[in-house]
């Protein structure tokens, strides 16, 4: 099978584990004969189109809450004083994306000296 599309070094590195996975996903949909005879390329289409938005969706969501998750075991400072503030509270983002809608919960922290809210993963210019 022909690769049209040049993909990034890290997609082909997981490139053969994504391939088993759709073989998998294969066998789990239609069995080890495939689509039955007479289903449609469209349907087939239609089915592979929602699993990827699902997938895309699942990873840029995770993926985003590792970030986060991250950055509120690191140190924090206000962007406004400077000061080094903890981040215990977290306020959940949904954002749309091309991959779909993620969905996290980000670290919030909160500064009595500036009397404001603050997100660790938005930056901010500095003073």
């Amino acid at each position: 099978m022909a690769r049209a599309k040049k993909r990034t070094p890290e997609v082909e590195e997981v490139r053969p584990y994504v391939e088993g996975v759709a073989k998998n996903l294969i066998d789990k949909l239609y069995g080890p004969d495939g689509p039955t005879e007479g289903t449609k390329l469209t349907e087939i289409e239609d089915l592979f189109v929602a699993i990827r938005d699902v997938l895309g969706e699942r990873l840029l969501s995770d993926a985003l809450a590792r970030q986060a998750a991250a950055q509120a075991r690191g140190p924090t400072a206000c962007p406004g004083c400077r000061q080094p503030r903890a981040c215990p509270d977290t306020h959940e983002r949904i954002v749309a994306t091309r991959a779909g809608e993620a969905c996290w919960a980000e670290p919030e922290g909160y500064c009595d000296r500036c009397r404001r809210s603050f997100f660790p993963s938005v930056q901010e210019p500095g003073p």
